[in-house]
């Protein structure tokens, strides 16, 4: 049976090096989940998100960057690659304060519709949309606001003028929902 991975766990990442376990982050399949599995619906819980700052590369050098994957792609080093680490750690203990000193920069998970906008009363509609969103809104108090406005007609069967963008900051939930803070509308 596979060991549960735990924040300060030493692994291997979805990018190559040695990675230590920084933070994980429960999900649920919710409205905005792009796919729902057969068998599952909202609310159930998906594979969690490992957020974990790389140590060294492949190559066992001092390479500091950070990687965000489902746990999935996790895996704990074998006992030959942590005796490699526990060599480099001894040998050069200021190594582990610099790692502790590297800030992760803020995570942004972002969601794309298409939307086709003629006129201006329904960009002026739109931009009503956003401010809402500001305050920080699950997808589906979002979709309900966009019933509302009655903006969900501006969803093109193909491909729109506009990118209506959501943005969720460093996987920020609540009631097994991601909140969405920002929007934008871009023209294409």
């Amino acid at each position: 049976m596979k060991k549960e991975i735990e924040i300060g766990d030493w692994v291997n990442s979805y990018s190559k090096g040695i990675f230590r376990v920084e933070k994980i982050f429960d999900r649920f399949y919710e409205e905005s989940s792009p796919l729902i599995p057969k068998g599952k619906k909202i609310g159930d819980p998906q594979n969690r998100i490992v957020l974990s700052k790389r140590f060294l590369n492949s190559k066992f050098k001092k390479s500091f960057s950070y990687d965000r994957c489902d746990e999935s792609l996790i895996t704990h080093l074998t006992k030959k690659d942590l005796n490699v680490l526990d060599k480099v750690i001894t040998e050069k203990p200021e190594l582990i304060v610099e790692l502790d000193t590297y800030e992760i920069p803020p995570l942004t998970s972002i969601y794309n519709t298409d939307l086709q906008i003629d006129n201006e009363n329904d960009l002026q509609l739109v931009n009503e949309l956003v401010e809402f969103i500001k305050k920080g809104r699950s997808f589906l108090e979002i979709e309900t606001e966009m019933k509302r406005l009655d903006i969900l007609r501006l969803i093109p069967k193909y491909f729109g003028n506009y990118k209506f963008q959501l943005f969720n900051f460093d996987e920020e939930s609540m009631d097994k929902r991601k909140v969405w803070r920002d929007a934008k509308l871009n023209t294409y």
